[in-house]
């Protein structure tokens, strides 16, 4: 299968951004719902009185889908402007230096490793975006691909480029490699944050390349479900022209404010 055509499965795409949003900002502590993330993104609608930096940290990933498709279609690289500009769009409204690298030192809470000294971001990520187009393009099956691209995430977390939006970053890029090379594209629950973080810790690959699968298994039956879905609709002649980003922009509701 040609994951990369699902997604012109509007409805299926809709649900991965949605997921992808709620789960992945959840795991760095947003406690918004999956169905309050849907009202936002789908409808731009505010569902309850809300911190605005869970507003914003969901309603990135409004633009985030768009540009990911787009640089698929490009086959842009990843390298270190793609990497900025994929941490831009995920940390507008949230930090003043969206989309540029640290400039003073930062820690991971509870790590018991240094990560990478500012002044050698530059370099290190670009030896890291190298050494992963390498490593891929040179494997000779999908699970040596997909065991290559979670150790490579391993290996960017302790990079640690930016001050803050290290850990949705990375999973975007997780998201954008796997679909890059036709891995079917999977989402880490919130419900795994503790085995995700573990592993992450004890850079333990093969744990991650193990809930990697796990997600697939889970992911392959909810595209099953949108594909069996659609056998039985019926096409109705799109007679509009419309953008790239057109199947996100929200209905707009009143809603509350922050």
């Amino acid at each position: 299968m040609d994951y990369r055509q699902l997604l012109a499965n509007t409805e299926y795409l809709l649900d991965l951004t949605i997921r992808m949003a709620h789960h992945s900002t959840a795991i760095e502590g947003n406690s918004l719902t999956q169905n309050e993330t849907a009202s936002i993104l789908l409808e731009g609608f505010i569902p309850r009185a809300m911190n605005e930096r869970e507003y914003y940290e969901v309603k990135n990933y409004q633009q985030l889908m768009p540009f990911l498709l787009t640089s698929l279609e490009s086959e842009t690289p990843i390298d270190n402007e793609f990497i900025k500009k994929i941490h831009a769009i995920l940390m507008q409204h949230l930090i003043d230096n969206h989309g540029k690298f640290k400039t003073i030192q930062n820690v991971v809470l509870g790590a018991d490793f240094e990560t990478e000294k500012p002044y050698k971001v530059p370099t290190t990520l670009k030896d890291w975006c190298d050494n992963l187009t390498y490593q891929l393009d040179r494997a000779q099956s999908d699970d040596q691909k997909l065991a290559i691209i979670m150790d490579a995430h391993i290996k960017f977390e302790r990079i640690h480029p930016f001050n803050d939006g290290n850990g949705r970053t990375g999973r975007s890029l997780i998201f954008y490699s796997v679909l890059e090379h036709n891995l079917m594209p999977f989402v880490i629950a919130k419900e795994a944050k503790d085995i995700y973080m573990q592993a992450m810790r004890t850079e333990n690959a093969q744990q991650l390349v193990q809930l990697a699968k796990e997600a697939q298994i889970i992911e392959k039956k909810r595209i099953e479900s949108f594909l069996e879905q659609n056998k039985h609709r019926i096409e109705v002649p799109n007679t509009t022209s419309s953008s790239q980003s057109d199947w996100l922009e929200p209905r707009k509701r009143k809603g509350r404010g922050f």
